[in-house]
């Protein structure tokens, strides 16, 4: 596999030091005259020239969904009370949404401890996989080839003493998996999860609606002594580009 940004890794181009969204926009995002190949941005991505593509086509789009976002949860994650912080990436691409929100967030960086990447594209696995080594060499970063309803508990490997922040970048809007079974497995150890989920503001294909279901039956959660339910916010808003985008972030705790 020729993968100009594994490439560049490998050949000490890229750095930790020199590796940001930016950079490997530059490097890597070129117009291949493949975007129809992309599905919209959903497509099962096999090949690094459609990984490029990506970058080109959806990549500022991205990057401007999560300079709206970080802010807006920059508060939530500063509340981790000295814990261990497990960063889950699902459908994560060539890593996109990561490298932002570590990137954005000052601290952040410091304080994770280990990152679980969740993507059924080998080919962006293994790209996302070499960014993140590359921009934080002392993690331990865990990379599993799966569809969302192929993960399992054991995938997960949740720490109930661990802060546990998942995050959902242009995918729960997406059909052709449960969304309900998926969060189950990422609750029922229980401990303290940190949800946070933006995508493009649709009304078709799955989107919005997706979104807005998953909110609402994770806010009707029947909460007791042993499970709280805080820093919750759902909202649409519109990029300086004028598209339209939706997120939620919640925290919840399960004794």
């Amino acid at each position: 596999m020729n993968d100009v940004v594994i490439n560049a890794i490998q050949q000490k181009i890229m750095t930790p030091k020199s590796l940001t969204f930016s950079s490997l926009r530059k490097l890597a995002g070129q117009d291949m005259n493949a975007q129809s190949s992309l599905n919209r941005g959903r497509a099962i991505i096999d090949c690094p020239t459609l990984l490029n593509q990506y970058l080109y086509s959806y990549g500022l789009m991205v990057q401007r969904q999560w300079n709206h976002v970080v802010p807006n949860i920059v508060e939530m994650l500063s509340d981790s009370n000295d814990q261990d912080i497990h960063l889950y990436d699902y459908g994560c691409g060539q890593g996109l949404a990561t490298l932002l929100l570590i990137e954005n967030t000052l601290g952040l960086q410091e304080e994770i401890t280990q990152i679980t990447l969740i993507e059924p594209s080998k080919i962006a696995l293994t790209r996302a996989k070499s960014i993140l080594e590359c921009k934080l060499p002392h993690l331990n970063i865990q990379a599993f080839a799966k569809e969302l309803d192929d993960v399992e508990e054991n995938h997960l490997n949740i720490n109930t003493d661990n802060m546990n922040v998942h995050i959902f970048s242009n995918i729960l809007d997406i059909e052709g998996f449960d969304q309900f079974k998926l969060f189950n497995k990422i609750l029922a150890k229980g401990g303290t999860h940190y949800l946070i989920a933006v995508s493009n503001d649709r009304n078709c294909y799955g989107g919005t609606a997706r979104l807005e279901s998953l909110y609402k039956a994770l806010l009707n959660i029947e909460q007791d002594e042993s499970l709280t339910i805080s820093r919750t916010k759902f909202e649409c808003f519109s990029d300086e580009k004028n598209m339209n985008h939706v997120y939620f972030c919640l925290k919840i705790e399960i004794n």
